[in-house]
């Protein structure tokens, strides 16, 4: 009984110190509550924070890498372009070699066949072709001769050589040729024959005797001493004074007439230009009738003609006057006849067996 006195007691004494603690531990937790607030809120706001920055540095990223596949995609437009240009380039490139290996295909077939046909050939047919060939370049000669250089007597001994070479190679077949030649050496011999060699030098010649000429010169003004020497008479009234004044007017102005015509007299200081003149007037000459140029062959002389009458004078400038006129009368160009009938007919009929 005691025993339990005592244990009761001593549970009496003990419960006011278990309601004490029970009341400070839930004033603790009272007061533990707000700080556990902040802490989450400051939690949260890290949180916050954080996905913030991650949030921007994946923007970040996102543009870089915009960036650089905008890059990269430029890139790839130049390389696929510079591919394309390049893929033109071999297209235009292999389609311009099959064009070139068509044409060398194309030779080759016929150079092959012409093989087998002279492979076909007896001796005789390879001297026809081959003297056909000769006879083809003599005329194409002949015909160059007229056409470009006037050269008559050259054309001539083309059609001599070619005919030649056909008398030599006697093929029935090649006598209408012939005929055709020997009409056309005809018309060449009948072509007169133009020394412009010869006329040439003598133009030359002229020129250099240019400076030996002897200019028409002015005649001097007669000093008229007695009309220096007669006294001044001084007019009584106004009509002598004007007829006085009108007298000495026309003293001032003299005119001179040649007696051959000319049209005008030069004093000794023009002499140079009128050298040169003629000069330039021969040479016009002599460089119209190397060209060929008839009408201004022509012309040049009459000119020099003009000036030789007008402007000099002596026995040097009739013997130069005289070559000139002589000049004058030639003819520098000729009508050619046309012989490229045997090169048609050659070229038409030369190849039948």
């Amino acid at each position: 009984m005691a025993k339990n006195a005592n244990q009761q007691t001593n549970a009496k004494q003990k419960a006011p110190v278990t309601i004490d603690n029970a009341v400070a531990s839930k004033t603790k937790e009272s007061s533990s509550k707000p700080v556990l607030l902040w802490v989450a809120v400051v939690v949260l706001l890290i949180i916050s924070a954080g996905l913030y920055w991650l949030i921007e540095q994946q923007k970040v990223q996102m543009v870089s890498m915009s960036e650089r596949i905008g890059a990269t995609s430029q890139q790839f437009n130049g390389q696929l372009q510079g591919l394309e240009q390049s893929v033109s380039a071999g297209a235009a490139s292999t389609e311009q070699l099959l064009e070139n290996l068509n044409s060398t295909d194309i030779g080759l077939t016929e150079k092959i066949e012409e093989i087998i046909k002279i492979q076909d050939m007896t001796s005789d047919d390879v001297k026809r072709v081959w003297t056909l060939s000769e006879v083809e370049f003599l005329l194409q000669t002949a015909n160059q001769s007229v056409q470009l250089a006037a050269d008559s007597e050259g054309a001539r001994q083309a059609l001599l050589l070619a005919d030649e070479k056909l008398k030599e190679l006697a093929d029935p077949r090649l006598y209408r040729l012939r005929a055709i030649l020997s009409d056309e050496q005809l018309a060449l011999a009948a072509v007169p024959k133009i020394d412009i060699d010869g006329m040439a030098v003598r133009l030359q010649s002229a020129i250099e005797r240019v400076d030996n000429l002897q200019v028409l010169l002015a005649p001097e003004r007669a000093k008229q001493e007695s009309d220096a020497s007669e006294p001044s008479v001084l007019p009584q009234d106004w009509s002598s004074a004007l007829s006085s004044a009108w007298q000495q007017i026309r003293s001032l102005v003299v005119i001179r007439h040649q007696q051959d015509g000319a049209a005008a007299v030069l004093v000794p200081e023009e002499r140079y230009f009128l050298y040169q003149n003629m000069h330039l007037k021969l040479e016009a000459a002599r460089v119209a009738l190397l060209d060929g140029r008839e009408t201004l062959f022509q012309d040049s002389l009459a000119a020099a003609e003009k000036w030789l009458e007008q402007y000099f004078t002596g026995a040097e400038r009739d013997a130069l006057l005289a070559s000139v006129q002589s000049l004058k009368t030639e003819k520098i160009t000729v009508e050619m006849p046309d012989i490229s009938g045997s090169l048609v007919w050659l070229q038409q009929n030369g190849d039948q067996e």
